[in-house]
């Protein structure tokens, strides 16, 4: 991430919102990466028993 520069993030392009509810009709290549986390977390909480924050 710190190679890549700035302008080049902001690139984008359309995807499907209906294959995932964290995809957006337009994404950037910021948003292409910060979506594995999010996934992660949204299926971590569904799976964590308890007090799972």
């Amino acid at each position: 991430m710190k190679r890549r520069p700035s302008p080049g993030l902001a690139r984008g392009m359309h995807c499907p919102v209906r294959w995932d509810p964290f995809f957006k009709d337009f994404m950037t290549l910021a948003d292409v990466y910060q979506y594995p986390t999010q996934h992660f977390d949204f299926h971590r909480r569904q799976l964590t028993l308890g007090n799972g924050r």
